[in-house]
């Protein structure tokens, strides 16, 4: 492990992702990079597929909460928690008296901002279509400090090395092909709704041929890994996935906003894959409407009512409900020759009306990048106010 540097904060953080999907493991990943220089202990606190991203990071402990201790018998080891989106556990430790802190990344999506956020000592908000206004329209309401931060994703590679990187794609033999499933898993799916997206879309990809000639690299974590292992399923790190991406000229991924603003990274021609969850759908309205979507495998682009009309979704309904509705779809695709066939001949559409360039490349002149260190940066200085 590094040793942090003599200069770097004695407060003792732990870390937190809420187990839905991989974007929030994911920004803790990316924080924990910049973080780890400016504190001497640095925990995590999780379970499932939240802990595949921390397990290689040099953390000083890892508290699994499927394995080891009840929540509270951790905090008394830390002065800080720091969360992306559990607000649950947010409030479990305010009550235990932490000082704590909460990344949010969909601050544009809540009908209402969740109420711990009014309680916490700081509300780092990634900005995204509508979240300034958001964050304007309510920052009375809220006590804590709340910042809007840019993107967690590096800095946007220069005019140079994106050159670079499209000549590397060029000259590499076979075209990479990238299909990430790495935001499927979330608490009201079961292990086996959350495998069967993931065998639908693999089937799929095989099926419509628009990998042929090309290396598929597969993406998901550690449960996808395991059960298609022979298709070549693995379990990547933040950085190793972004060597993939700065290399592919494809990317097939559901439409997380981490997903989204990786791809506006490497300006990465990119199809949606159908949304997983509500906000994925909501994001993919977003980019629609702001004329920022390459191309989309929305349900209803492949799924019509029995009347013959589109499949009408509602990705503003009760997220419960939503997301039993589009497990049942995918059990409904899997099981219909006509609609794997529909999805296959959707997936070569979307294909043939790509470009070389990723429409949503303008989010990141828009917002910034960089973020990961911001977010850093006003950790430590919260650290430094409240435990100096």
């Amino acid at each position: 492990m590094e040793t942090p540097a003599t200069t770097a904060s004695k407060a003792r953080l732990l870390l937190n992702a809420e187990p839905f999907g991989f974007g929030p493991t994911a920004a803790i990943a990316e924080c924990f990079l910049h973080l780890r220089p400016l504190f001497q202990t640095i925990g995590y606190l999780g379970k499932g597929h939240t802990l595949d991203l921390q397990k290689p990071l040099p953390y000083d402990r890892i508290h699994d909460l499927e394995r080891e201790e009840n929540p509270e018998a951790v905090f008394a080891d830390y002065d800080i928690f720091f969360t992306a989106l559990d607000f649950e556990m947010a409030g479990k430790a305010l009550a235990h008296g932490l000082t704590v802190i909460i990344y949010d990344p969909l601050t544009w999506y809540w009908r209402e901002i969740p109420a711990v956020v009014k309680d916490c000592h700081l509300y780092l908000s990634q900005n995204f279509l509508g979240v300034q206004e958001r964050l304007d329209a309510c920052r009375q309401a809220f006590p804590a400090a709340t910042v809007a931060v840019p993107p967690l994703v590096p800095a946007q590679l220069s005019e140079t090395a994106q050159a670079e990187v499209a000549a590397k794609r060029s000259l590499t033999g076979k075209p990479l092909m990238l299909l990430n499933l790495g935001g499927l898993a979330n608490p009201y799916w079961s292990d086996r709704e959350t495998l069967d997206y993931a065998r639908l879309v693999i089937t799929t990809v095989a099926r419509s041929g628009i990998a042929t000639g090309k290396d598929l690299v597969i993406a998901g974590n550690s449960r996808i890994e395991s059960e298609f292992m022979g298709a070549g399923a693995r379990t990547y790190s933040k950085s190793q996935l972004q060597e993939v991406m700065r290399q592919a000229d494809l990317a097939l991924m559901t439409p997380g906003l981490g997903n989204i603003y990786d791809a506006a990274r490497f300006n990465l021609p990119t199809i949606w894959l159908p949304p997983a969850n509500d906000s994925q759908g909501q994001q993919l309205d977003l980019l629609r409407q702001a004329g920022m979507d390459d191309a989309h495998l929305d349900w209803p682009s492949f799924i019509q009512e029995a009347d013959g009309k589109p499949l009408s979704i509602d990705y503003r309904h009760d997220q419960e409900a939503l997301l039993q509705e589009l497990a049942g779809l995918t059990t409904r695709v899997c099981t219909s020759e006509q609609l794997l066939e529909n999805f296959a001949s959707a997936m070569a559409e979307a294909a043939s009306r790509l470009t070389d360039k990723c429409a949503c490349a303008d989010l990141i002149a828009k917002f910034g990048s960089g973020g990961a260190a911001h977010v850093a940066e006003e950790i430590l200085q919260l650290a430094r106010k409240k435990h100096p």
